[in-house]
């Protein structure tokens, strides 16, 4: 008997998260599909409000203990976790005794592992749980894949998908004067300092538009830039009209396996710096040579970049259809490859 496939992640993982999301957007038209953070799957029943539920998913993180997997082990084999950690040892355990193996998606790049050492950990504990069986399948994108599968054979091949219709109806928030955004989830690798150290070496007159707080940074970018406009959550509705009225986005990172802003801004027309890593870009000659820096612990390299192409007005508009064209690309190929694998390996 078919079931449902089962996505879960915790809150705190944006990039699992929306890789789920998409996942769930492109799949429903063919498989029958639930997205369920891991909070509310490792709860008890009895608790409503979502932080109770959280304090329980960290209790349970540091004690490798589950309350309960009995929302779990209706779905069967069919299930897909977004980040591996402590708290799936007791996940597994509990499911393995009904006979249910869960399958896991990882997400961070030999880079990003080497910045994050408890991620080396993870990864390993992972896959020797793969290579002795007590987990199903082991997902890897494109990028990872073709790195971490070299060495890796139990791993397997998902690409990351694409979702395109929250960008059909957007309109754009027309925004007075240069506009630049920085918006992401801060952690190491994202090279925020060189980004806004980048912006005001470039001389331009303009605003640097970003979401998160800077008091984890020392103060440096109070130090870097007065020309910081900080902004709080955006509700979805108003995000993309107002990302869309940007000039360019800032995503040169280190250590990076997708990016979905620098998707979402492509997908919004919108041209995102960035470097050789995200293939998004680098993907095409024509973006590569524009968009791509060579250089991304060199702000001069980076300010250089920003100058020219916020100088270059046509060029924009060049780039920003380009990116459309080339992220629709992108799209058809991995989400109809998204959909033949799961087909292929999960009874739904």
């Amino acid at each position: 008997m078919k079931k449902r496939l089962l996505l879960s992640t915790p809150f705190g993982a944006p990039g699992p998260m929306t890789a789920f999301r998409n996942h769930k957007a492109i799949l429903e038209p063919y498989i029958a599909c639930d997205l369920v953070p891991l909070e509310e799957l490792v709860s008890p029943s009895f608790l409503k409000p979502i932080d109770y539920k959280r304090i329980i998913y960290r209790i349970g993180k540091r004690t490798k203990r589950i309350f309960s997997v009995k929302n779990i082990m209706k779905y069967g084999d069919n299930v897909i976790f977004g980040t591996f950690g402590s708290v799936h040892e007791g996940i597994i355990k509990k499911l393995n005794k009904h006979g249910i193996k869960p399958s896991f998606m990882w997400c961070s790049t030999l880079g990003q592992m080497e910045l994050t050492p408890y991620e080396m950990r993870n990864f390993m504990r992972l896959v020797e749980l793969r290579k002795k069986g007590y987990v199903n399948f082991l997902f890897l994108q494109h990028r990872l894949y073709n790195s971490v599968g070299h060495f890796v054979k139990e791993a397997t091949l998902l690409p990351y998908s694409i979702d395109l219709s929250p960008y059909k109806v957007s309109e754009q928030i027309e925004l007075p004067g240069i506009n630049i955004d920085l918006f992401c989830r801060p952690r190491q690798g994202k090279n925020i300092l060189n980004q806004i150290a980048s912006f005001t070496m470039a001389g331009i007159n303009g605003k640097l538009h970003i979401n998160f707080k800077t008091d984890f940074l020392s103060g440096i970018p109070n130090l870097l830039s007065k020309k910081i406009v900080y902004h709080k959550w955006i509700p979805d509705s108003m995000y993309y009209n107002f990302i869309a009225g940007m000039n360019l986005s800032l995503q040169v990172t280190i250590g990076e396996s997708f990016n979905y802003v620098a998707c979402e801004r492509m997908c919004l027309g919108v041209p995102v710096l960035t470097t050789k890593d995200i293939y998004l870009v680098a993907g095409d000659d024509f973006l590569a040579k524009y968009l791509c820096v060579e250089a991304p612990d060199t702000p001069t390299t980076i300010a250089a970049r920003i100058k020219f192409l916020i100088d270059e007005n046509n060029l924009r508009k060049e780039l920003a259809i380009k990116c459309r064209s080339r992220i629709k690309d992108i799209a058809r190929c991995n989400n109809s490859m998204v959909v033949d694998i799961i087909q292929k390996h999960f009874n739904t």
